[in-house]
């Protein structure tokens, strides 16, 4: 099937049409990308796709700086692709902490996630005469980020949690806190397990439910419901496997995520020199494991996130305190997130492990 040229002006973090590309802007301007696609972009795929960079906005801070956000589109419903910092995965431009290295994950999770990394840059002026540019190429397709200043890129804490679900958020709603006991660097031998354990807390804000309609259950932490998202049908049946069921068209067309505190751990970012079998979808993540298992932070609509019709937020522990062993089957340097997420704004915490013989 050939490929058919079109040219897209496209939002932060959004897709228009077939097109798929990042925001390209220099400050003050914005122009059309010419990309190529295929025909068969419209349908899914669950391996062998690109992963889109992202930038998702400018947000700025009290003391003047400016922190600017990156966030990507894995296009595959399922393969977690692993791309090293380096040629096919750097971010370049004034203030970047360690060119190429700006942060950036090195282990993708399928589909759309948000606000992953940030440069900060200490004012406006910064950004005159460089750009801050994520480059990032998966299975042979790079795509491109550029940073931009424009004020429709604007990104406060409101515009953030406005992009979960395109409408106004409530009013006064803090980021949860996180943080995580001991050490967030360890080094520890494969097989063995290291305990994080993580404190997280909130606000209580927003209230848990839905996104839309009359919200269900307490006020705070305490006042949970673990049907909160029990009005509308599970997409995936009876199905009981954690990470794939269903279709990935079912339920998929609606962004719908239970409000609610919640939080949970992945692999951030995998070792270039840990070789994982090529058939597995999850990457490098089949290195680490979690006990207990945590549940999927990004945005899978067809169940096991909170993205997912049917959805119930897990009980809080007590002190609002996880304890989750953690341990590596190979040698290597791995970072593993830890992310408190309300419903409408996360907060992150990496440990990077150094895992011996």
């Amino acid at each position: 099937m050939s490929a058919r040229i079109i040219d897209a002006v496209v939002r932060t973090g959004a897709i228009v049409g077939l097109a798929i590309a990042a925001v390209v802007a220099f400050p003050g301007t914005a122009r059309a990308q010419r990309v190529d696609v295929d025909d068969s972009q419209a349908l899914n795929y669950s391996r062998g796709q690109g992963v889109v960079a992202l930038y998702e906005g400018w947000h700025p801070n009290p003391d003047g700086t400016i922190d600017l956000w990156f966030g990507y589109l894995n296009q595959n419903w399922r393969e977690e692709v692993d791309v090293p910092v380096g040629p096919d995965n750097s971010v370049t431009g004034p203030f970047v902490p360690k060119p190429p290295d700006g942060g950036q994950p090195t282990h993708f999770l399928p589909r759309n996630n948000r606000w992953q990394f940030a440069v900060r840059i200490p004012n406006a002026a910064s950004l005159e005469k460089q750009e801050v540019v994520w480059t990032l190429t998966a299975h042979g397709r790079t795509y491109k980020a550029y940073a931009t200043l424009l004020t429709q890129y604007v990104r406060d804490d409101e515009g953030i949690q406005r992009e979960f679900y395109n409408e106004v958020p409530m009013s006064g709603n803090e980021p949860p806190k996180v943080s995580i006991r001991g050490e967030t660097t360890r080094t520890i031998k494969a097989g063995q397990p290291s305990e994080l354990v993580v404190i997280a807390t909130d606000d209580g804000k927003p209230r848990v439910g839905g996104s839309r309609g009359p919200a269900v259950g307490g006020t705070n932490n305490n006042g949970r419901n673990r049907a909160a998202g029990a009005g509308r049908g599970n997409v995936c049946g009876q199905a009981t496997e954690l990470f794939y069921c269903g279709a990935p068209s079912a339920g998929g067309a609606q962004l719908f995520q239970i409000r609610g505190f919640r939080m949970g751990c992945f692999l951030y970012r995998g070792d270039p020199t840990a070789e994982v079998s090529s058939r597995e979808d999850v990457g490098q993540a089949s290195l680490v494991a979690f006990d207990p298992p945590q549940e999927k932070m990004w945005e899978d609509t067809r169940g096991g996130s909170s993205f997912a019709p049917g959805y119930a937020l897990p009980p809080l522990p007590k002190d609002n305190t996880w304890h989750i062993n953690t341990s590596f089957s190979k040698p290597g340097t791995y970072v593993v997130r830890c992310q408190a997420h309300d419903g409408l704004i996360a907060t992150n915490q990496d440990v990077t492990f150094r895992v011996l013989e």
